[in-house]
């Protein structure tokens, strides 16, 4: 598994799960959310890293009670699970645009080693285009619209 928080000003580190390590609530926020909430957030937002607001998907370890507790204390500015939008994935920027974008770009490099998958992770995100992650979220407003219009039934984007 790996992680990369995305947003308008780019990446995070990514980060890799070590060997055959279970994803628990608490290797996630050690590992993953921790690091990206105190490193990654004021570097990419060095001015207002407290106004960033912090969404995940809804994988177990991203929606337990020792998370959330953890978001709480640490980086209260997230959305919780219960105010996520509707079970889209054509509504989520980082599902139908970016996460695609980058796995093609993966794709076409091959890591045969945990090392090595760190490795080009490290130089993908470091050169990924913002324009590439900016123009979908730039557009997110209007497939909310399109989901509201709907009643929050499902989405299909052009």
């Amino acid at each position: 598994m790996v992680a990369i928080g995305i947003c308008w000003n780019g990446m995070s580190k990514p980060y890799v799960v070590d060997g055959n390590a279970k994803v628990t609530a608490q290797y996630f926020v050690d590992n993953f959310r921790s690091p990206m909430v105190k490193k990654d957030i004021p570097r990419l937002y060095p001015k207002n890293p407290q106004d960033v607001m912090v969404h995940f998907d809804s994988a177990k370890s991203h929606v337990a009670i020792l998370t959330k507790n953890w978001m709480e204390a640490n980086h209260p500015n997230y959305i919780p699970h219960y105010h996520w939008m509707a079970n889209s994935p054509d509504l989520a920027p980082v599902d139908y645009a970016i996460n695609r974008i980058l796995k093609t770009i993966l794709g076409e490099r091959k890591a045969t080693t945990i090392a090595g998958l760190r490795k080009v992770l490290q130089g993908v995100c470091a050169d990924f285009d913002l324009g590439i992650i900016r123009r979908p979220l730039s557009s997110w407003g209007s497939c909310v619209q399109k989901m509201l219009d709907k009643k929050g039934d499902h989405v299909e984007l052009d």
